[in-house]
């Protein structure tokens, strides 16, 4: 009795009577390179474009907290620079005194009525100059310059309040002007620039109307 042989399309017949489809290797002892790629390492998986996203706005809003913080840092700078007081106000504040103490000694002591006008005028002179530069270095407008003090009575409306304070003695003068001139002489050290020439010439004005103006 003949048995029938039938074959079927895609199988080969394998050693020891064994069907197998084209290219499939025996479990015990078939040839890898039959597979190529089968030996190598598997290729890493690619990540989900939603990972991708979130890994990007992270970097992003990580970059924009560092930069926000940076610009909040330089802020507070600013902010500490503009609440500063100027260097130069002191001596603005210096030459308005010493003015003052001019007039007083000038109007009480007729001998010292020229010397006194020059330092009134200098001094004054100072502390428009100084003034003027704080207002520019801060971007200010100065205020309206006042009109005479009503502690002098010079306004023709207003009187004194209280007494006047005695009038100062030319040593008082002098010890002002020294004390002025130091502070600006000490102030040169930590300004450059036009700011330094100016506190520089003050402080030698000052020298000079001690020596000349009142020996």
């Amino acid at each position: 009795m003949r048995l029938l042989q039938i074959r079927v399309p895609g199988l080969a017949r394998a050693p020891g009577g064994k069907t197998r489809a084209p290219g499939e290797a025996s479990r015990s002892g078939g040839d890898p390179r039959s597979h190529p790629g089968a030996a190598r390492t598997a290729a890493p998986a690619a990540l989900p474009r939603r990972t991708v996203l979130r890994t990007s706005g992270a970097a992003v809003l990580g970059g924009a907290a560092l930069a926000a913080v940076g610009a909040g840092t330089a802020g507070c700078a600013l902010g500490d620079r503009e609440s500063a007081v100027d260097p130069l106000q002191a001596l603005a504040d210096q030459a308005v005194a010493d003015a003052d103490l001019a007039r007083r000694l000038a109007a009480t002591s007729p001998d010292r009525a020229d010397a006194g006008s020059v330092v009134i005028d200098e001094r004054r002179a100072h502390a428009g100059a100084l003034t003027a530069e704080i207002h520019r270095a801060a971007g200010t407008t100065p205020a309206p310059e006042a009109g005479a003090s009503a502690s002098d009575g010079t306004d023709g409306t207003s009187t004194p309040t209280s007494p006047p304070p005695p009038p100062p003695t030319l040593d008082e003068l002098r010890t002002a002007l020294a004390a002025s001139q130091r502070a600006a002489a000490d102030a040169v050290h930590g300004l450059d620039g036009y700011r330094a020439g100016l506190a520089g010439a003050v402080s030698a004005a000052c020298a000079a109307e001690q020596k000349v103006l009142l020996p």
